[in-house]
């Protein structure tokens, strides 16, 4: 071509220089239609990699991280800023809402990662960024003053309204509403672990298909085997040290914001030179644009890319289906008491950690499809026979209730990993981060899609809390008729399971010979961004009073009282 290549992007020059040309057409479709498979089927040349070694262990890292402050950051709101802090509704809100919408932007943190070059690299210098954006956040907050709580005492905010007197609610920290605007900077902060988190995701794409098909899975295992350990320990440092009852919790003694803020900015610290220092990353040429763009177009439009991308959110939506009474029978019928609750959710993710554990040692030849549906299927039959039973009050008690999710943590880690195996099939080089994060953002996306569905659908039924409280035959009922849509929904998303190879030589074979459609292609877009879209738009209206009760936000309506209860 007599072209002279266009200008690639590069925020900093990179210290060794580069020539590259403009890939050829027909280059560029082997590349992402006809995947070249290396020794042992591998996707990728390089050969397998230990991550486990000092080239690799600041991949460990990054889910280590990851899940110890996405762990520990979103489960400190409702207790700082509603309990201690005694903030309004609508702000807590606002804060839970601003915590988890990074998730749902994946795909353009990947863009970024992919296309943007740093010293003539694209993962370690995004991750050393976005880590020490969080870290300042989390050293600000640690270093800010929470100040007194709102309730001098506890007990006074179960009080009725007509029980305090003049004389205690002058002892109320009224300025304690005011401190609760400073700690917008965990909204940055989950900007920053959300970025770092997906430069990790690309990174671990590229090490994942070095691997032979016979172990690959392995890379991916072993991450979110580690990223839940760490989870667990953020569960257990909450659950006992961030549990005083000035927190909602039942302990005397407890860390305040400021000291947990801390620790997790200790844990946060060290991830920022092994970003640098402990991952080998070859250096990029970097990427034209438009040609970035062009290829990952073309990838969109394959068969086995619109068909996962379609399973993810379709059966992601039916799957996620739940019901809006859980945590009223949980707490009224069942009896369930806080610290119970978080033991056993403690235990469960030790459960779940062991489920990874055994799909990457024996299940990385499962049939994807065929695990999937005895992973649903008997979460389903579990939960449907706790729930109908103290429905209908023939066991009603908290052991029976809070030990099936413990025993569901197995078959749903079984059915998450493996969900996560197709996606390194997927992905070429290059657009390792776009790819992951759009497959991610999906699957995040249907999550609160989902939940808007569950809040109309449930509208319609006798299910509130006072209801629960009543207890009556006709509640009862009322409950079983929302109990057996959310199952038949559940179960429905396994209709969608042909979308999803059965195994990664499937993939493979798919790429390959699948072919490719560009209506399916427009539609895969089109489709997803207007489920962003629509995210975004409900979440921004969960925020204010006046478009929270309306029933497109999941709220009971704006007529009458509906309109205040927030």
């Amino acid at each position: 071509m007599g072209t002279t290549p266009r200008r690639k992007i590069d925020l900093l020059a990179p210290a060794p220089s580069y020539t590259y040309s403009p890939r050829k057409e027909n280059e560029w479709h082997l590349d992402t239609k006809s995947p070249q498979l290396y020794e042992g089927g591998a996707l990728r040349d390089g050969g397998e990699v230990n991550i486990w070694s000092r080239d690799y262990i600041g991949i460990v890292a990054q889910y280590a991280a990851v899940g110890m402050i996405f762990g520990t950051l979103p489960g400190t709101v409702y207790p700082f800023l509603f309990n201690y802090l005694n903030m309004e509704g609508t702000q807590v809100v606002s804060a839970t809402v601003l915590l988890n919408m990074p998730w749902s932007f994946k795909i353009f943190y990947g863009l970024i990662t992919d296309c943007v070059l740093i010293w003539g690299y694209r993962r370690r210098p995004f991750m050393v960024i976005c880590w020490t954006l969080c870290f300042i956040m989390l050293v600000a907050m640690s270093c800010m003053d929470a100040g007194a709580p709102y309730y001098p005492d506890n007990k006074y905010a179960t009080m009725d309204e007509e029980e305090l007197t003049p004389e205690i609610v002058a002892t109320f920290n009224e300025s304690a509403h005011h401190v609760g605007g400073k700690f917008v900077v965990m909204m940055i902060a989950a900007i920053g672990y959300v970025g770092a988190d997906v430069a990790a995701d690309a990174m671990m794409v590229e090490v994942a298909q070095r691997e032979p098909e016979a172990t690959r899975g392995y890379t991916q295992t072993t991450i979110y085997l580690v990223r839940t350990a760490f989870v667990t320990m953020s569960s257990i440092v909450t659950g006992f040290a961030f549990n005083g009852t000035h927190y909602g919790g039942d302990f005397d003694f407890s860390l305040s914001f400021p000291q947990l803020m801390a620790i997790l900015s200790v844990c946060c610290f060290p991830v920022i030179p092994l970003s640098w220092y402990c991952i080998k990353e070859e250096p990029h040429p970097g990427v034209i644009f438009r040609d970035y763009i062009a290829e990952l177009w073309h990838l969109i439009q394959m068969r086995p890319m619109y068909q996962v991308i379609a399973y993810k959110y379709f059966s992601g939506i039916c799957e996620n289906f739940t019901i809006t009474c859980s945590d009223p029978m949980q707490s009224y019928w069942a009896h369930v008491t806080p610290l119970n609750q978080k033991v056993m959710a403690i235990i469960g993710n030790g459960v779940f950690a062991v489920a990874l554990y055994y799909t990457g040692k024996y299940g990385l030849h499962w049939n994807w499809r065929t695990m999937h549906t005895i992973a649903l299927t008997s979460v389903t039959l579990m939960d449907f026979t706790v729930t109908m039973l103290t429905t209908w009050d023939v066991v009603r008690n908290q052991w029976f209730w809070l030990g099936v999710p413990v025993a569901e943590a197995l078959p749903n880690g079984i059915s998450f990993v493996i969900a996560t195996f197709v996606m390194v099939e997927l992905a070429g080089e290059g657009n390792e981060g776009a790819v992951y994060g759009l497959v991610g953002s999906i699957s995040n996306i249907a999550i609160p899609l989902a939940s808007t569905f569950t809040k109309n659908v449930n509208s319609h039924f006798d299910v509130t809390n006072a209801d629960i409280v009543e207890d009556s035959h006709h509640v009862r009922w009322e409950v079983t008729y929302v109990l057996l849509i959310r199952y038949t929904l559940n179960l429905a998303g396994l209709l969608f399971l042909p979308l999803l190879p059965r195994q990664k030589a499937e993939t493979q074979q798919l790429r390959m010979n699948g072919g490719s459609s560009r209506v399916l292609g427009i539609v895969t877009l089109l489709y997803f961004a207007l489920s962003l879209c629509w995210t975004v738009m409900v979440n921004v209206m969960s925020i204010y009073p006046s478009t929270s009760c309306l029933p497109i936000a999941g709220g009971p309506g704006c007529d009458g009282a509906g309109s205040n209860r927030h």
